[in-house]
């Protein structure tokens, strides 16, 4: 037994007579005395308590066996050993615990370890710098955190680049990323972004706790392929520090002024000549291309003088639709043309809201539900106004006598001819969109490439018997896993030649002869069969968005590799030209911050590492 038990053993009961005179009460306990003489008193009953503890240690030592030297240093060591580790630990004793507690203690630091520190998702607020994963942006060099004033002048440049986008055609996500790319790359690598269908917020907090707020509101749309692709080049440079902020400004104020690439009857045109070569892709005749061509001119023409009038757009696509009906069902009524469903089918691509399907399902698909919605709202109105459109120039040309018309065509078998005429067509139609669009001369003949692989694909599934709706899925995906990294090398956003590679694929035909089942009185087609078959037309072109979002995310490895490699040059030649600094990597560790700097934040001072670990 340790000395320490021993010193803890009871001591046996001394028998103190009480004191005839009280006196002072003195110390921490109270000492009894004896009669007449305190010290007496104390001095005996302390003289007795000695005694009796000694004979019970005697006692216990002569009960327990006599511990050898060896066992002694031993003890002594082991003891030593233990407090050097505790004091090393800076923990408190618990000698004074059981073995029961000690294990309890144990199994409850490590079941708090496992709620802490285990394999569930991390409920911490994720650095918005982790969305330019798998972006253009993704490695961006960043500079030190600015002043207040800086602070807002950056936040100015950020939703003015925002809202050019918008404006311009471009889809939420690239938005987005575009202004943390660019929030990030002056400094503010805590910038948070919110958009909706026409408005987007931006907030940042200072080190010192104060908010700013600054928010634009897009009121209408204007498609300029040729502008977005100049602010995703800003974008590009001010990421890659090629760029600092005053010369991004002037940049940028430069490309709001900027012009469209070509004159307004050039892009009426081109709408023509797309039209135009539908209706030699769908199989219309050498007659029905060249009137297809001042069919469309006459539909754009009536849109934009319809447009003056503030109608709404729903008004304006049903009476384009019912005049592109009107005008087919004439020119077939008096023998010019065959096929006026050709003609009509290549009108109604042209009133498609194409690129509003595609972005609605991009939004839909990369978790901007709000603006998605928005964006369906739209389609579904302009689809509404497509249907009734056509309803009333069926209605309307039963009512003046014109002839019916037979919507459904026999197939035939293809022919080597016909082949290369449909290639040709589809490769004019991409390059017909891309004018339209307002691309740059650059984009035209990569989008030309785009759409003949589509239209390729496209065939080659049709000649193997596969749905329309799995087929047309299947050959924007080609279209999408193409047009990402050519547009990206080329200085663009992928939609400058996704959208124009997906006309050749558009289901005009299927939408115009599921709504003249309807309108037209047929007794061999019922009302059911005829809304059956538009709603297969409609989600045949909600395929074609799907894949075109699905070939773009497939093609991300390709523009990986290359703007990683890119990256790590931009990166390794600013730490060469530049003194060390502080790096603040809201992706590394998300409370570092630098010190501000009083001058206006420039991209050349430090690189942030490239974002792509999980955060836990």
């Amino acid at each position: 037994m340790s000395d320490e038990n021993l010193e803890d053993a009871t001591t046996a009961e001394v028998r103190v007579d009480e004191p005839t005179a009280p006196g002072p009460v003195r110390g921490s306990s109270p000492s009894p005395v004896v009669a007449g003489n305190p010290e007496a008193g104390s001095h005996a009953l302390r003289e007795l308590l000695e005694r009796t503890r000694l004979q019970r240690l005697a006692e216990l030592r002569e009960s327990s066996p006599e511990p050898l030297p060896e066992d002694i240093a031993k003890a002594a060591a082991a003891k030593a050993a233990k407090s050097n580790r505790s004091s090393g630990r800076s923990k408190p004793r618990t000698d004074h615990l059981g073995a029961s507690q000690r294990i309890a203690q144990r199994v409850a630091r490590r079941t708090v370890g496992k709620l802490v520190s285990g394999t569930t998702t991390n409920t911490q607020p994720v650095p918005i710098v982790t969305a330019l994963k798998g972006t253009p942006y993704q490695a961006p060099v960043q500079a030190t955190e600015p002043s207040e004033d800086e602070a807002r002048m950056v936040l100015d440049l950020a939703a003015d680049i925002a809202a050019m986008m918008m404006r311009a055609g471009a889809g939420t996500s690239d938005v987005e990323v575009s202004v943390i790319a660019a929030c990030t790359a002056c400094g503010l690598a805590t910038v948070e972004v919110d958009l909706t269908s026409n408005t987007l917020v931006v907030h940042y907090s200072t080190s010192d706790g104060r908010l700013m707020t600054v928010m634009r509101v897009n009121r209408s749309e204007s498609t300029h392929f040729a502008k977005l692709a100049s602010v995703h080049k800003l974008v590009t440079d001010l990421v890659d520090g090629r760029l600092e902020f005053q010369d991004a400004r002037s940049r940028l104020d430069a490309i709001r002024s900027q012009r469209r690439p070509f004159p307004q009857w050039f892009v009426t045109g081109a709408w023509g000549l797309m039209v135009g070569a539908l209706v030699l892709l769908l199989g219309g005749g050498p007659v029905a291309v060249p009137l297809g061509i001042v069919m469309a001119i006459v539909v754009f023409q009536l849109g934009k003088l319809l447009g003056r009038t503030h109608l709404p757009a729903f008004f304006i696509t049903a009476a384009q639709a019912a005049s592109a009906t009107l005008i087919a069902t004439i020119a077939g009524d008096i023998g010019i043309i065959n096929s006026p469903q050709y003609l009509v089918a290549a009108g109604i691509v042209l009133l498609l809201p194409t690129q509003s399907l595609y972005s609605a399902v991009q939004d839909a698909l990369t978790n901007f539900p709000l603006t998605a919605a928005g964006r369906v709202v739209g389609v579904f109105m302009a689809l509404a106004g497509i249907v009734s459109g056509i309803a009333l120039g069926v209605v309307c040309g039963q009512a003046i006598g014109l002839s019916h018309i037979e919507v459904l065509v026999p197939k035939t078998s293809p022919h080597v001819v016909t082949a290369i005429l449909s290639m040709v067509a589809a490769a004019v139609v991409s390059m017909s969109g891309a004018v339209a669009m307002s691309a740059r001369r650059r984009f035209i003949l990569p989008a030309a490439l785009v759409g003949l692989a589509s239209h390729i694909t496209m065939m080659t599934l049709t000649l193997l018997h596969i749905d329309n709706v799995l087929a047309s899925l299947l050959a924007a995906t080609v279209t999408g896993f193409l047009s990402r990294p050519l547009a990206l090398r080329l200085g663009a956003p992928a939609i400058v030649l996704m959208i124009p590679g997906i006309y050749t694929l558009l289901q005009g035909l299927s939408i115009f002869t599921a709504v003249y089942q309807i309108a037209s009185d047929s007794e061999n087609v019922s009302f059911a069969v005829g809304l059956s078959s538009l709603f297969t037309a409609i989600l045949a072109n909600a395929a074609l968005a799907v894949g075109a979002v699905l070939g773009s995310y497939l093609a991300l490895p390709l523009k990986n590799l290359k703007s990683r490699s890119s990256a790590e040059k931009t990166v390794a030649s600013v730490r060469s030209n530049e003194p060390s600094t502080a790096v603040m990597d809201s992706v590394q560790s998300g409370a570092a911050k630098t010190p501000t700097t009083g001058k206006i934040p420039t991209v050349s001072t430090k690189a942030q590492s490239e974002p792509g670990a999980d955060q836990s």
